[in-house]
């Protein structure tokens, strides 16, 4: 079907019920934290925040959406799926925890937080500004094999992994749901009616689900909140106030333009080969149409392009994702959906795509390079780790401190470790990933190089700490020039081969 020209087909159904999910899970916990943690007033994340995350939303959705029909017509197909956008959970947390929450403990005044949240997230979008220039660049010099293999960290811990466990934790709606996602999807059995597997999963997951007891219809909440431009409320000293929080805003920028560049990477390798660069400024873009209008976090393309598109997913659930979503922030829907469906019955869909972002990491590189990708897994599970531990300690009303530190290192847990992995992950895991995969191809120079920059961004407090800051980690920047001095030496004295493995290998065989 062919709807103001943008391919839609079945699969556009599946996909937009994964991404509009998503960005559901994101929502409730934007709601969740402001109202509760924050002590946000209702009017200023009903009225506020999520108006101008749909607007950010809709202008992001959109824009791909146009990205994939011209994309489909360069390319005279109409297979294309447009690349998946919404707003990061990290991201979300991150600037809550880190700015409106110390803001609003400071100040006192929860309207003076969410407008240097504004202020902090427009600086962010036009740090990533810089990044979309040097991004093609970035993407000719990081291995395939880092971009895929960080993809496939978040997709198996958070995507697939963590969601798996609330399908445990309600078995009886959610084993229905994924048996019917994975009958679909992995088996490609058909279902009665060639109905999609996303909308019969979530439709009698609702229902079993009902008729347990366990959800409710509930239109508490429901009302209009139409989107306005909020940046005219800010001041110029709002922007002077928001660079007191420049070692947060500057770590989440690089990491949001990063992870852009590794899931455009991601479509390349499914298929799409969509522009770098033009898709990193969209997401600014849309990240500053969202500040405009008043919301505090920064936009970025999704993971799980692939897995979209091997449920069938084109052009169109990009436009219906960003219109209903929109839709729902304006008029305050998502409550209602929190009470009405089960988590059970729709996060199969972002397991489906979990898995098939993590078999990509595998599928879409050398297999000799296959031990980057795993070795690019790893630091998830001490990230994960380390905020599990740290949700365990908040819930017991314990902190932290040196005392719990050293007796839980004395118990064999290592949490120091965790926490030097759990800030800027992302970036750990493809540095790791990176050095391993130039060291398989012998090119020991470039090793030389990814370990020095990982030394400055520890320097920095880019990567293993909460703030930058000027020698923010010496044990862990000496640690990386370390690797650095050692593979400088390996390519400056090292045995050198005569020529790569494959001409030594073809050599033998003749």
């Amino acid at each position: 079907m062919n709807v103001l020209g943008l391919k839609f087909g079945k699969g556009d159904i599946d996909g937009f019920l994964g991404l509009f999910v998503d960005n559901l899970a994101v929502f409730l916990i934007i709601i969740s934290l402001n109202l509760f943690v924050v002590g946000m007033p209702p009017e200023i994340v009903f009225g506020r925040i999520l108006p101008g995350a749909g607007m950010g939303l809709l202008a992001g959705n959109l824009y791909y959406a146009y990205m994939a029909k011209r994309l489909g017509k360069k390319e005279g197909r109409d297979d294309v799926t447009a690349l998946p956008s919404g707003i990061s959970i990290v991201f979300a947390i991150v600037y809550t925890m880190g700015i409106l929450l110390p803001v609003k403990i400071i100040t006192g005044d929860p309207e003076m937080a969410w407008m240097i949240g504004v202020a902090a997230t427009i600086i962010g979008s036009l740090i990533c500004v810089l990044g979309a220039i040097i991004g093609p660049w970035l993407r000719r010099f990081i291995p395939r094999t880092a971009m895929l293999g960080a993809l496939a960290g978040i997709a198996v811990m958070y995507i697939a992994g963590q969601n798996l466990a609330v399908i445990f934790d309600d078995p009886i709606i959610g084993f229905f749901s994924l048996a019917v996602v994975l009958w679909a999807y992995v088996a490609k059995g058909q279902l009665p009616f060639k109905l999609p597997a996303g909308l019969v999963a979530l439709i009698f997951g609702s229902l079993i689900a009902l008729l347990m007891g366990k959800t409710a219809i509930d239109f508490t909440g429901i009302g209009f909140n139409g989107p306005f431009p909020w940046i005219f409320h800010l001041g110029a000293q709002t922007f002077v106030e928001s660079i007191n929080f420049i070692s947060i805003i500057i770590p989440v920028a690089v990491i949001n333009f990063i992870a852009t560049l590794n899931n455009v990477e991601s479509a390349h390798s499914a298929g799409d080969e969509f522009p770098v660069r033009e898709a990193m400024l969209a997401d600014a873009g849309a990240s500053l149409i969202g500040a405009v209008f008043g919301c505090c976090y920064p936009n970025n393309v999704f993971i799980g392009h692939p897995g979209y598109k091997k449920m069938g997913a084109k052009m169109g659930y990009s436009l219906i994702s960003g219109v209903l979503l929109a839709i729902f922030a304006f008029f305050g829907l998502f409550s209602f959906i929190n009470a009405a469906v089960p988590m059970a019955a729709v996060l199969p869909i972002l397991i489906f795509i979990g898995v098939v972002m993590t078999s990509g990491a595998f599928s879409e590189v050398k297999k000799e390079h296959y031990v980057a990708s795993a070795i690019a897994l790893i630091p998830f599970v001490g990230e994960f780790a380390y905020e599990q531990i740290n949700m365990v300690l908040g819930s017991l009303g314990v902190q932290a401190t040196g005392d719990v530190v050293a007796g839980m290192k004395a118990a064999g847990l290592q949490y120091s470790g965790y926490s030097s992995l759990a800030y800027g992950t992302i970036l750990i895991s493809m540095l790791l990933a990176s050095i391993v995969s130039f060291a398989i191809s012998k090119e020991m120079k470039k090793v030389a190089a990814v370990s020095t920059v990982a030394a400055c961004f520890a320097f920095f407090g880019i990567i293993h700490v909460p703030e930058m800051g000027i020698n923010a980690s010496p044990n862990l920047t000496i640690a990386w020039l370390i690797v650095a001095a050692m593979a400088f030496a390996a390519d400056r004295f090292g045995k050198k081969s005569s020529g790569s493995d494959d001409n030594i290998k073809a050599q033998g065989e003749n």
